[in-house]
């Protein structure tokens, strides 16, 4: 996917609720030009001179990008945090509120995207493409960007749940780490001193954490490929999610619910690992338990790691699109999307499934 500067990915946060004007923290919306989430929120830490810990959001936005998100924090007056200055980052309201921004809280977020390297003439096929992934739904799978710069979150992660130290510290205290990394410096300073297991715990918190959920999210990746390409129907002994709410039921009659699935209503899910995750039967049992088996793991690793309790849940396989736009872009080649995707989902995978179309219909090289 070619995107040659920011502003071809724009992202618009969805917000779940309002601030509601009273309240010890602040929630305030921020439009940030090629920065992290988590980097936008160390350099305003800095700057407001409060932990970046008293920071809340609802997702992790994209850093190659323009994106707008809400971000909340404790003990900070809306005045304070409008006069925030910082490069790339411009604050555009500031509201007090009862409680801290928490993962999640949001309904989705809309994306324009604009492709370089498609031309004109494909748009037909594009728009076809595109109607049919609202129709059939887009594959639910987590993005390249989950797994970190290097593409190896999840499998630090991995060997968390494993327990591995050593591997831990091979993947996080390279040379290229303990020149740029805080982190990985404290942590090669700390191993002089202290054991292993104990100079892993002192990851800080919010680290951690993106490592197991990335190495979560592999799993449910691994899931989805093998339920490809038909992530609308359902299996005897599913766990199917409602869309409208979220709640997920066993299937015990798959041709009773599937009408269900083929109305979008309801899909079949793929596991979240944690102590808490609803268990499928049967077959699709089968598949998981066959997974982590393959993987090494034993499903009680995942209740509690290097302190971080991990309940799981289920996601489902695919998830719907509103589509508003495709349009060509200014220049002779390119297209300009529009479309909104529920919370957690990857507008990567939306542009990685039109390509890949584009190229088996066209022999489009994109």
């Amino acid at each position: 996917m070619n995107l040659l500067k920011p502003e071809d990915f724009i992202v618009e946060e969805l917000p779940l609720y309002e601030p509601t004007g009273t309240g010890t923290h602040t929630y305030f919306a921020i439009r940030k030009r090629n920065l992290s989430t988590l980097e936008a929120i160390n350099r305003i830490a800095r700057e407001l001179q409060v932990p970046s810990r008293d920071f809340g959001y609802a997702g992790l936005k994209d850093k190659h990008a323009v994106t707008t998100q809400v971000l909340s924090v404790e003990g900070v007056t809306p005045e304070q945090v409008s006069e925030i200055e910082q490069p790339d980052v411009e604050v555009l309201w500031a509201e007090r509120h009862t409680h801290k921004l928490r993962v999640g809280h949001l309904r989705g977020n809309r994306f324009e995207l604009t492709l370089h390297d498609i031309p004109h003439d494909t748009l037909p096929l594009v728009r076809t493409a595109m109607a049919r992934l609202v129709t059939e739904g887009v594959p639910n799978r987590f993005g390249a960007q989950r797994f970190g710069n290097k593409n190896d979150s999840h499998l630090i992660g991995k060997a968390l749940v494993k327990a591995e130290w050593e591997t831990v510290l091979h993947y996080m205290l390279t040379a290229d780490a303990l020149q740029a990394d805080d982190v990985a410096r404290r942590m090669q300073g700390e191993l002089t001193r202290k054991p292993v297991e104990r100079v892993i715990a002192s990851i800080p918190h919010r680290l951690r954490k993106l490592y197991l959920s990335a190495y979560q999210a592999h799993l449910f990746n691994s899931i989805l490929e093998k339920r490809m390409p038909h992530l609308g129907k359902l299996l005897e002994g599913d766990i199917a999610v409602k869309h409208s709410n979220g709640a997920p039921f066993l299937v015990s009659n798959s041709t009773i619910e599937q009408p269900r699935a083929d109305t979008f209503e309801i899909s079949p899910s793929g596991p979240i690992f944690g102590y808490k995750m609803r268990m499928p039967t049967g077959d699709v049992l089968t598949l998981e338990t066959s997974l982590l088996a393959d993987e090494g793991v034993r499903f009680e690793q995942f209740r509690k790691v290097v302190g971080i309790r991990l309940p799981g849940t289920r996601r489902p396989l695919r998830m719907p699109m509103q589509l508003h736009e495709v349009s060509a872009a200014d220049s002779n080649v390119g297209v300009r999307l529009s479309f909104t995707l529920p919370a957690g989902g990857y507008a990567t995978v939306v542009a990685a499934e039109l390509l890949a179309e584009i190229q088996s219909s066209n022999g489009i090289r994109c």
